[in-house]
């Protein structure tokens, strides 16, 4: 996948998760201000992604590495557009999404194991 690509996949899934976020809090008002800081986690985490296709580094090492890097940005990035809130709650938020997507994945990388030896079993059965 390409960086384009994957940073548009990033912006989808993150204005996703931001539109949910709002409806559960039945947020009505958005600002320019949100709408470019949810631009800029996105293409950050699309780009910091790249970690996960060191292979000399297993994937709990890069998801720690990629949450500590996102948790920097984010603490960046308030910073310079001066927002003000609870970090607690943006940090467990934060903490969650990777958790589900470790489980996601974790879920999805068994499914293709033994997709695959499933085919491999029955390449040794033809011979």
């Amino acid at each position: 996948m390409s960086i384009l690509q994957r940073c548009f996949k990033a912006l989808g899934i993150g204005s996703f998760i931001y539109l949910l976020i709002l409806f559960i809090n039945n947020g009505v008002v958005v600002y320019t201000s949100e709408v470019i800081y949810v631009f800029a986690i996105s293409i950050f985490i699309a780009l910091t992604s790249y970690i996960f296709n060191i292979d000399a580094l297993n994937f709990i090492t890069c998801l720690v590495i990629h949450y500590i890097l996102v948790d920097m940005f984010v603490i960046i990035v308030n910073y310079a557009m001066h927002f003000t809130g609870n970090y607690s709650n943006l940090f467990f938020s934060i903490f969650i999404i990777y958790v589900v997507s470790f489980i996601i994945t974790t879920i999805q990388t068994r499914l293709t194991v033994k997709q695959l030896n499933h085919l491999i079993g029955q390449v040794h059965l033809k011979h």
